[in-house]
């Protein structure tokens, strides 16, 4: 398996399942595991070496079915190197992030599908950060030793496969979605404690991440701000999420945008309002538009009728938010309000029936 020579298609995710379990193996040191990490990580030569000879002796109908094949292969490949990432031991674990990295970033010679990039992020990459999350807050640190550099490399490595793929994933209908997952993950992590105490080094590392990460959306023309109805929803929820992590940023990234929202008037006590078609609303208060809230409530509840999207965006234009407490309120609080609507509507419809 070192050079390939004895791996084929036919016993490729034999080969790699067998590697994986010599990985998670006690027996021996951890020489051995992290040995067995390279040759799981070194297999995916194999699979760009496996596409190239497809593509040039093969008809369409039978590449698609290799392309397929390779695509599966590849995903089992990285759930594999997911598991060791859960590893007790340090250096096996921390390796194996390093070479789930190598196999997420080193996709040279064979197209995978977007649904396929979507399914990995879902399936391992988003898995993988919320259980070492799990494992960093729930168990001792004699039993994992240095999670926090753990959890350092795990932020590292969802930036740069994120940023790889931007381009691609930007251009999908579920991207808003996957963003937000990043930002949540991000958020997450700027906030974890270890042994009761916070972080040292997450504190500044995600949010060093997180403005590359930004800088990169907006030269790319990902994230910007418009003015279409529902066209701002990326925009408000981005920051949303941002002002929670590090509430500098937005002026560091967009220095000549300033805040998003304008300030218009004045009350007699000098504070600035907003004025909308729904009055005037003082601006120490979150404030999100319709096509947030309509982008929130697609995205994380699934389809929902137009009455009940009606009456969720009525109580959403009554809350205010102070923001001392916090702009991750407000997206509670819609949480909330969507699953109590769709609540009181099913209780009325078999009342009816």
């Amino acid at each position: 398996m070192s050079d390939g020579a004895h791996l084929l298609p036919a016993n490729y995710v034999l080969c790699v399942d067998a590697a994986r379990q010599f990985s998670e193996s006690r027996v021996g040191q951890a020489e051995r595991s992290v040995r067995a990490l390279d040759l799981m990580a070194g297999s995916v030569v194999c699979l760009s070496h496996w596409a190239l000879e497809a593509k040039q002796a093969m008809a369409e109908e039978e590449l698609s079915k290799m392309s397929q094949d390779i695509g599966e292969m590849w995903l089992r490949l990285v759930q594999g190197l997911r598991k060791v990432c859960l590893d007790q031991r340090e250096e096996v674990r921390n390796h194996a992030l390093i070479s789930l990295q190598r196999c997420l970033s080193g996709v040279e010679g064979f197209q995978l599908p977007h649904s396929l990039w979507l399914q990995c992020f879902d399936m391992v990459i988003f898995t993988m950060l919320d259980d070492l999350l799990d494992i960093a807050q729930g168990h001792s640190q004699k039993d994992y030793r240095n999670m926090e550099g753990t959890l350092s490399l795990a932020m590292k490595l969802l930036s740069k496969v994120f940023l790889q793929l931007l381009n691609d994933l930007a251009q999908l209908t579920t991207f808003c979605k996957l963003w937000l997952g990043v930002l949540s993950r991000m958020e997450k992590y700027m906030k974890v404690k270890v042994k009761g105490k916070r972080s040292e080094k997450l504190p500044e590392l995600v949010p060093e991440l997180l403005k590359n990460t930004l800088l990169v959306m907006k030269t790319r023309g990902v994230l910007v701000q418009r003015s279409a109805l529902g066209g701002d929803s990326l925009w408000e929820l981005t920051w949303l999420h941002v002002n929670n992590i590090a509430p500098t940023l937005q002026s560091e990234v967009f220095p000549d945008q300033g805040l998003d929202q304008p300030r218009d008037k004045k009350d007699e006590t000098g504070r600035s309002l907003v004025s909308d078609e729904m009055g005037s609303v003082p601006s120490n208060e979150t404030v999100v538009s319709e096509g947030a809230i309509i982008c929130y409530v697609i995205e994380f509840t699934g389809e929902i009728d137009e009455d009940s999207l009606n009456l969720v965006l009525i109580g959403a234009a009554s809350c205010e938010f102070a923001p001392e407490e916090g702009s991750l309120l407000l997206v509670q609080y819609l949480d909330s309000l969507v699953h109590r609507v769709i609540e009181i509507k099913a209780r009325f419809l078999l009342i009816m029936f």
